[in-house]
C-alpha cells in the first residue's frame, strides 16, 4: 500500500497551465471513477482517490499498490483534459508516503497558499474530500489522512494568528488594486461572480474607500442578496457589457470553464468611457483583476490601450511583502501541522499489525468455539440461560487474554517496530499453520 500525490501549484506552474488542468466540481466525480476503475486488463491507478483543484493547485491524492503509478497519473491528466503531456509534465511534482501527509497538512493549514494563511483553503480541502466520499473513492487511508489535515487547519486557525491580516486571495486582489491606482476612494468597481471570493472582495473594497459597487452574477437572486448586503447594484450577465463601461476596476471570480469577458466587450466599454463627459478629456483606463482559474478574462484583452489586466499570479507582489513579518507565526503553524502528520503516521504504522491481529483473533475464536461446543455437549443438561452464561464466559476469557498482546503490538507498530513484534507473535502462536488448519476444517465442514 503506497500513498501517492501527483500535482502542480502556483510555485511550479503559471496560470496558463493551471487553468488547462483544473477540474470543475462537475468533472470531479467522473475523474475519480476513472482513477479507481480498472483500465481494460490493467488494474486501476488508485484504490482510493481524492482530487483537490483550486485556483492555485491541482492535486491527485491516492492509494496505489506500487509507486510506478506516477507516470500513469501524468498520462491520466493529459487524457482527461485533452492535452499533450509535454506541455505540462515539467510542472508536475510527485510525492509518496509521509511526504504526502506533510504536504496536505501544510496545505490545509494555509502554509502552501499563495496568500500565507488564507482562510479558504481549508474549506476547499473539505469539499474535495466530501466529493470523494460521495463518489465512493475515499477509503480508510485517505479518510484518516484528510481528517488529520482538516484538524491541522482548524487548530492553526484557532491556536495561531496565521489567518489574520491578508488572509484571502480577495483581500490580496483589493490590495493590488489599491497599490496600482494609489487609492480606491470614489472608484467604481464591478464584481463579476457571486461566490465567496466576490463577497470577501466587497468587504475589503468598502473598507478601502470604494463606494460604488456593482455585482454581476449568473443568478440574479444571489447577486441581489450580495448587493443588498453591501449597498451595491445587482445586474445580470446580459448587462455585463454596459456595466463594464462604468467601471474603473473589475474583479472577476466565476467558475466558468471558458472566458466570459472578451476583447470586444472591453473595447466597446473603453470607447463608451472615452465618449462620456465624466472623463473630462482624460484618456480612459480600466484595471481588471482576474482571480479565476480557468481565467474569466480573455488573454487579448490586455492588448487594448489603457487596459491593465492582472491574474492570480500577479498577487505575488502583494503577498511577498508580508512573508517576513509572519515567519515566526508560520513556524508555530508548521509545528501544529507536523503533530497531525505524526499522528497519521502512527496510525499508518499501526495498520501493519492488522493482518497479524486478525489472524490471532481468528485462531483464538476457532479454539473458543470448538472447546465451547465440546463442553456444551458434555453439559447437555444446562438450561438456555446457563448456556448463554458459559458462552459469555468463554468470550470474556479470550478477550482478556488477547487484550495485552493486541495493545502491545499496536503500540509497537505505531513506533515503527510492528513487523518485528508481529513476526514474534505469529511464530509464538504458529498462526500460519493454525489458520491453514482452520481453513481446511472450515472447507471440510461445509462439504
Amino acid at each position: 500500500m503506497n500513498l501517492l500525490l501527483a500535482g502542480l501549484d502556483h510555485t511550479t506552474a503559471p496560470v496558463e497551465i493551471r487553468e488547462r488542468l483544473a477540474f470543475n466540481a462537475t468533472d470531479i466525480p467522473a475523474a475519480l471513477l476513472q482513477l479507481t476503475m480498472p483500465r481494460g486488463q490493467r488494474p486501476p491507478l488508485f484504490s482510493e482517490a481524492v482530487i483537490l483543484s483550486t485556483c492555485n493547485r491541482v492535486e491527485l491524492y491516492g492509494v496505489a499498490s506500487d509507486t510506478s503509478t506516477a507516470q500513469s497519473l501524468a498520462s491520466f491528466l493529459a487524457e482527461f483534459h485533452g492535452l499533450d503531456e509535454k506541455h505540462f509534465v515539467h510542472t508536475l511534482f510527485f510525492l509518496s508516503g509521509e511526504q504526502v501527509a506533510h504536504h496536505l497538512c501544510a496545505t490545509s493549514s494555509g502554509l502552501r497558499s499563495l496568500v500565507l494563511g488564507e482562510a479558504q483553503i481549508q474549506g476547499q480541502v473539505r469539499t474535495a474530500f466530501e466529493l470523494a466520499q460521495q463518489a465512493g473513492t475515499a477509503g480508510p487511508v485517505l479518510h484518516r489522512l484528510f481528517q488529520h489535515a482538516l484538524s491541522a487547519g482548524k487548530r492553526v486557525r484557532h491556536e495561531t494568528s496565521l489567518g489574520q491580516g491578508a488572509a484571502s486571495v480577495s483581500q490580496a486582489g483589493v490590495e493590488l488594486a489599491r497599490q496600482r491606482l494609489g487609492h480606491l476612494n470614489g472608484r467604481s468597481v464591478l464584481l463579476v461572480g457571486g461566490g465567496e471570493v466576490s463577497e470577501l472582495a466587497a468587504q475589503n473594497l468598502l473598507a478601502n474607500g470604494a463606494d460604488r459597487l456593482t455585482i454581476v452574477n449568473r443568478t440574479l437572486a444571489r447577486g441581489r442578496e450580495l448587493a443588498e448586503r453591501y449597498g451595491a447594484d445587482a445586474l445580470t450577465f446580459e448587462e455585463l457589457p454596459d456595466a463594464l463601461s462604468r467601471a474603473d476596476i473589475v474583479i472577476s471570480s466565476t467558475s466558468a470553464p471558458v472566458p466570459i469577458i472578451y476583447r470586444q466587450h472591453v473595447a466597446d466599454a473603453m470607447h463608451a468611457k472615452a465618449q462620456s463627459r465624466h472623463n473630462d478629456g482624460a484618456p480612459p483606463s480600466m484595471l481588471l483583476i482576474d482571480l479565476a482559474v480557468p481565467r474569466d478574462i480573455a488573454t487579448d484583452v490586455a492588448q487594448i490601450h489603457g487596459v491593465h489586466v492582472c491574474t492570480v499570479d500577479d498577487l505575488h507582489e502583494v503577498v511577498n511583502r508580508t512573508l517576513d513579518n509572519r515567519a515566526g507565526v508560520a513556524k508555530v503553524a508548521e509545528a501544529i501541522a507536523n503533530a497531525e502528520v505524526e499522528a497519521f503516521i502512527g496510525w499508518m504504522r499501526s495498520q501493519e499489525a492488522v493482518p497479524t491481529l486478525t489472524s490471532l483473533r481468528d485462531y483464538a475464536e476457532s479454539l473458543r468455539s470448538s472447546e465451547l461446543d465440546r463442553a456444551l455437549r458434555r453439559l447437555h443438561t444446562l438450561s438456555p440461560e446457563q448456556r448463554t452464561v458459559v458462552e459469555a464466559l468463554s468470550r470474556s476469557i479470550v478477550n482478556k487474554l488477547l487484550h495485552s498482546p493486541t495493545r502491545r503490538l499496536r503500540d509497537a507498530a505505531a513506533q515503527g517496530d510492528g513487523h518485528r513484534y508481529a513476526s514474534m507473535l505469529s511464530e509464538l502462536f504458529n498462526l500460519e499453520h493454525a489458520n491453514a488448519v482452520g481453513e481446511a476444517g472450515l472447507v471440510a465442514s461445509n462439504r
